[in-house]
C-alpha cells in the first residue's frame, strides 16, 4: 500500500466538504442563475441526488475491493489493459482538474485583490502550498482541514447581517418558466457535486471504512445546504440582476456594513478562497500523484509529487487563454467531463462487478 496514513471517515468528510465546495460557490449562483433564474436555488436538490449516487457508488466499489483506488480495481474488473487507460484517464482529469482550480483562484485573486500581482506567482504560490500539503501524506491533508476549515465556514454566518436588506419576494413566482431551466442549472451544480467520488482516493486509508458511506452522505448534506444558502442570500439581495455578476458573493460581503465599524468584508472572502483552494488543490494533486503511481507500479507517489505540481502549474496558465474563455469552458465543457468521469466510469465499474459477482455466485 503506498498510503502509509491512517485518517478517520470524520475526517474524510471534512476534507470532502472544501474539494467540492471551493470552486464553486463565488460561481455557481451566477451560472445556475443565468438558466434558473429566480429558481436558482431548486437546482441543488436534483444535484444532490447525482451527489448520493457518487457517494454509494464509490464506498459499494470499495466494500468489494476493499483497500484499493479505482485505478486498482478498474483492472481487475476490465482487465489489465482497460484498467490502465482508465489509470490515464484519472490521472489527467486530476491534473487538469488541479491547473484548472489554481488558475480560477488566480484570476479571482489578481482580478479584484492583488491587481499588480503576475499570475503565476499567484498560482505557483498556491500549488507549492498544496503540494507540500500532498508530500507529508494524507494524514497532513486531513489534520490540514480540521484547523483551517473553521475559517472556511465562519465567515458565510457574516452574511445574515443582510438580513434586513434582503427581499425575500424575489423567490417568486415559483416555477414560472417550468422545470426545465432548473434542471439545465442543475446539471452544471452535478459536476461539482459529482467530485465526491473523489473519496476514491481515501477510503483505503480510513481507520473506520464502515463509516465512509455515512460521512460521505454527510458531506451531501452539507455541501447542498451552503449552496442553497448562498444562493437564496444573492438572490434576494441582487433579484433579476444576479445573472448579470461574476461573483455574486463577492458584492454581498462587499454590501455588508453596521455602522462605521465593520466593513469592508471582502477580506473574509478572500481567506475562504484562499483556505479552501488550497485544500482543494491538495486534493486533486494528491488524487493525481496516487493514481500515477498505482498505474505505473511505483513503490511510492511522494517523489513524484513536486513535478505533477509543476505539470498542474503549466497546465493552469496555458490550457485557457483568458478568463472568459474559462468561464464559458467551466458552463458548457467542465460538467460532461466530471460526470463522464466521476459517474459514468465508476457506475460502469460496479455493474461489470456486480454482474461478475453474482456469475461467481451463482456458479
Amino acid at each position: 500500500m503506498l498510503e502509509k496514513g491512517k485518517i478517520s471517515a470524520f475526517q474524510m468528510g471534512l476534507l470532502m466538504y472544501p474539494a467540492v465546495l471551493a470552486s464553486g460557490f463565488l460561481v455557481l449562483p451566477t451560472i445556475t442563475g443565468q438558466y434558473a433564474q429566480n429558481d436558482l436555488w431548486l437546482t441543488c436538490l436534483p444535484a444532490a441526488l447525482i451527489g448520493l449516487i457518487a457517494v454509494y457508488t464509490v464506498t459499494r466499489l470499495h466494500e468489494l475491493f476493499p483497500g484499493q483506488t479505482v485505478v486498482q480495481y478498474s483492472g481487475r474488473i476490465l482487465g489489465k489493459i482497460p484498467g490502465k487507460i482508465i489509470g490515464l484517464v484519472y490521472i489527467t482529469y486530476n491534473l487538469h482538474a488541479s491547473g484548472g482550480v489554481t488558475r480560477q483562484y488566480a484570476e479571482f485573486v489578481t482580478g479584484n485583490f492583488l491587481f499588480k500581482t503576475p499570475l503565476m506567482i499567484v498560482m505557483g504560490s498556491l500549488i507549492l502550498l498544496s503540494a507540500i500539503a500532498v508530500r507529508g501524506g494524507v494524514e497532513m491533508l486531513a489534520r490540514s482541514t480540521v484547523i483551517f476549515l473553521p475559517l472556511f465556514i465562519l465567515p458565510v454566518f457574516f452574511l445574515l447581517l443582510l438580513i434586513p436588506d434582503l427581499d425575500a419576494k424575489t423567490i417568486f413566482p415559483i416555477l414560472s418558466h417550468g422545470i426545465t431551466p432548473v434542471m439545465k442549472g442543475s446539471f452544471i451544480m452535478m459536476g461539482w457535486l459529482n467530485e465526491l467520488f473523489l473519496m476514491t482516493f481515501f477510503l483505503p486509508s480510513l481507520t473506520d471504512p464502515e463509516k465512509g458511506r455515512k460521512w460521505g452522505y454527510i458531506s451531501v448534506a452539507m455541501i447542498v445546504l451552503f449552496l442553497t444558502y448562498s444562493n437564496l442570500i444573492a438572490l434576494f439581495l441582487l433579484g433579476p440582476d444576479l445573472r448579470n455578476k461574476v461573483y455574486p458573493l463577492l458584492v454581498a460581503f462587499r454590501y455588508i456594513g453596521v455602522g462605521t465599524f465593520l466593513e469592508n468584508l471582502e477580506s473574509l472572502l478572500l481567506a475562504m478562497w484562499v483556505i479552501g483552494n488550497f485544500l482543494q488543490v491538495g486534493v486533486f494533486l494528491y488524487a493525481a500523484s496516487l493514481s500515477l503511481a498505482q498505474c505505473f507500479e511505483l513503490s511510492d507517489y511522494q517523489p513524484i509529487v513536486f513535478p505533477l505540481a509543476l505539470l498542474s502549474l503549466a497546465i493552469g496558465i496555458w490550457d485557457v487563454p483568458n478568463f472568459p474563455v474559462f468561464g464559458e469552458m467551466v458552463r458548457m465543457a467542465v460538467p460532461f467531463h466530471i460526470l463522464t468521469t466521476n459517474l459514468v466510469i465508476p457506475l460502469i465499474l460496479l455493474a461489470v462487478a456486480s454482474l461478475r459477482k453474482r456469475k461467481t455466485a451463482g456458479e
